[in-house]
């Protein structure tokens, strides 16, 4: 065989193929399964290491891995398996002696005519495929752990085509839309044909479009959930999408838990905020309590001196006023529109009416402390967006409070010059390394990108819309300062919409009203005996009705010059009441008071002779009102 194989020049050949072939190669007799020739890296690798010895070919199977030893044995070393075949390639794990890894060899045998031989050989090809295979393994595992993932998440996904139609879905999809992979898929068939399909069910086919968002969805069986979905495109070269991965999730329980804690936080501020009223309402009351009861009492005793119980009088109405004077501020504070309207106002009215959202914001150990300027201090701004802008500088969520020590907040207002004014909070209290932060900015005059605090540069943009400045101090350590500049407008004009009239003033005007016919329409019966009482000191008799019904009624019995009345009534509104009386009487004069202005226009309704006035209406404002409704001021 070896005479031959020279005289053929085949080993030339060989010591010419390791050369062209990088792996191992070896040359078999198929009958005695003898390896004539092997190359050096089959050697190395795998080759017969006996001395003065033929090797074998079924040597091999002693390093084949356990488990691929049947598959070895029947695909390479089998003669049947060659009869037959011109080319067995196959892909076996090798445990070689001292080595802990298992190695993987790629075996392609093929049947070799020799010339001048009349049996056949097998020349045999050994690549080391370990590392393509170790990749291969890891892809397969990657791909079932991501499948195994995808099926048992806990979130909805699914893997959808180009045109919208899903391919593969796993049961949490299935739980979250109610739709299954078969529902899907007849659906799309469906739309794919033009046949129709409901607006809820074309909703699965716009999820292919890329983005993240949290919308409403109609369920299959018709029930609407919150739900966040994430949708993402496998692109091609091109970069056209081949198929979209859709993320789903239920947040329906989510969003019913933040409303929720939204609803404790604000029961939470509004109990805080009902708390801090009633002490200061308390405040107003006690003298009201404490003066009529030590007037009565001496009055009673026969024994009294009149300045002292003209002294009582006087305190238990300032009381009142100041009572009177709370309950509108809030009323006005809360039923402000939220919108972007700049409007003349007094700062100080406003930092007044924002008291008690700003001390119910406060941590227990911060105190509040106001000054204001006795006169008022006209600019124009939001204000709405400046009660909150005051709030959210006090209540901790960008100047963090030290809550193991008292903190306070100092708040005053003041004119600077004649072209501005100042609104200045000093704190004291608060978290250190808030402040440390402090140290790096520039502390007189900042802009928006200097300062990344979170709503800092936002405050500084509202203010510079209204005209004003913003800066910001750091006296000491323990200190900071806070400065709002805003423009000083003139004081507002009393708007007065009727006319003056043009003939001379009579001497004694209450003399001229008493003659005049004048409605009181109020469902409570205190509050009508008060007004009574108060226009029977300027000798008017008013008419008093209990409902608005019987006032339209009492239409055909006499035409009043003048009618005040509560907006709210049980069967008509007070306003619904004067607009019908003045289809009857356009000229008559008119008065709308009411505890909630929510709803009511006072400029445009006092261009229909309409006065509007806020619960409780104190005694010089029904004097004053009635005077204006007749052109006496």
């Amino acid at each position: 065989m070896q005479t031959n194989l020279e005289a053929s020049g085949m080993i030339e050949f060989f010591k010419v193929l390791p050369n062209l072939f990088s792996g191992g190669v070896y040359l078999t007799d198929p009958k005695s399964g003898q390896i004539l020739f092997s190359n050096d890296f089959f050697k190395d690798n795998l080759g017969c290491k006996k001395p003065g010895k033929d090797c074998l070919e079924s040597d091999l199977l002693a390093w084949v891995f356990k488990d691929d030893k049947e598959a070895f044995l029947e695909q390479i070393l089998s003669p049947n398996k060659r009869n037959d075949r011109e080319q067995i390639v196959g892909d076996y794990r090798f445990q070689m002696p001292n080595e802990t890894l298992v190695r993987w060899f790629q075996f392609e045998k093929r049947k070799v005519n020799i010339p001048g031989m009349d049996s056949v050989l097998d020349l045999v090809f050994v690549r080391d495929v370990t590392n393509e295979k170790t990749n291969e393994i890891n892809i397969v595992e990657q791909i079932q752990f991501f499948l195994g993932l995808f099926e048992n998440a806990s979130v909805g996904m699914a893997l959808q085509d180009w045109e919208g139609g899903y391919f593969r879905i796993n049961p949490r999809f299935t739980e979250i839309t109610g739709y299954s992979f078969q529902n899907l898929t007849d659906l799309n068939i469906r739309r794919i044909k033009g046949e129709p399909i409901s607006d809820e069910e074309m909703e699965y086919f716009s999820f292919f479009k890329e983005g993240v968002e949290e919308s409403r969805l109609t369920r299959k069986d018709g029930r609407r959930i919150n739900v966040y979905r994430r949708i993402s495109a496998f692109r091609n070269s091109q970069g056209k999408p081949d198929f979209y991965y859709v993320f789903l999730d239920d947040v329906t329980e989510k969003k019913q838990l933040e409303s929720y804690q939204l609803h404790s936080q604000k029961m939470e501020t509004i109990g805080s905020l009902a708390t801090n009223i009633a002490h200061d309402l308390n405040n107003y009351l006690q003298p009201i309590h404490v003066f009529s009861q030590l007037g009565k009492e001496q009055i009673t005793l026969g024994k009294f001196d009149q300045n002292q119980i003209l002294d009582y009088l006087e305190k238990i109405r300032m009381g009142a006023d100041n009572a009177r004077s709370m309950i509108h501020r809030i009323i006005h504070y809360s039923k402000t529109k939220n919108e972007h309207s700049v409007s003349k106002i007094d700062i100080s009215s406003v930092i007044e009416s924002t008291i008690p959202l700003l001390v119910a914001g406060l941590p227990k150990n911060v105190e509040a402390q106001f000054d204001f300027y006795k006169s008022p201090l006209i600019t124009k701004v939001d204000v709405v967006q400046f009660s909150k802008i005051l709030c959210e500088l006090t209540s901790g969520g960008i100047f963090v409070w030290d809550d193991r020590k008292r903190g306070l907040v100092q708040i005053q207002t003041q004119p600077m010059d004649e072209v501005r004014l100042l609104i200045s909070l000093e704190f004291t209290g608060l978290s250190l390394p808030s402040l440390s932060e402090l140290t790096t900015l520039d502390l007189v005059n900042f802009r928006d990108e200097d300062f990344q605090w979170t709503g800092i540069h936002l405050i500084n943009r509202y203010v510079k819309n209204w005209g004003g400045e913003f800066y910001l101090d750091k006296p000491d350590p323990m200190t900071l300062k806070v400065f709002i500049y805003l423009p000083l407008e003139e004081s507002i004009p009393l708007h007065n919409p009727y006319k003056m009239n043009s003939e001379t003033k009579p001497k004694d005007v209450w003399s001229e009203i008493s003659k005049k016919k004048i409605w009181i329409v109020e469902d409570d019966e205190a509050a009508s005996e008060t007004i009574s009482f108060v226009l029977s000191q300027k000798q008017i008799n008013p008419k008093v009705f209990s409902t608005s019904t019987s006032a339209i009624q009492y239409l055909n019995e006499e035409i009043p010059d003048f009618v005040l009345s509560d907006y709210r009534l049980r069967e008509m509104s007070g306003l619904v009441m004067i607009r019908k009386i003045k289809q009857v009487s356009p000229g008559v004069s008119a008065v709308l008071y009411t505890g909630n202005m929510d709803g009511l226009d006072a400029e445009e309704l006092s261009k229909e002779g309409i006065l509007v006035r806020s619960k409780p209406i104190s005694v010089d404002e029904l004097y004053e009102s009635i005077l204006l409704s007749f052109g006496f001021l």
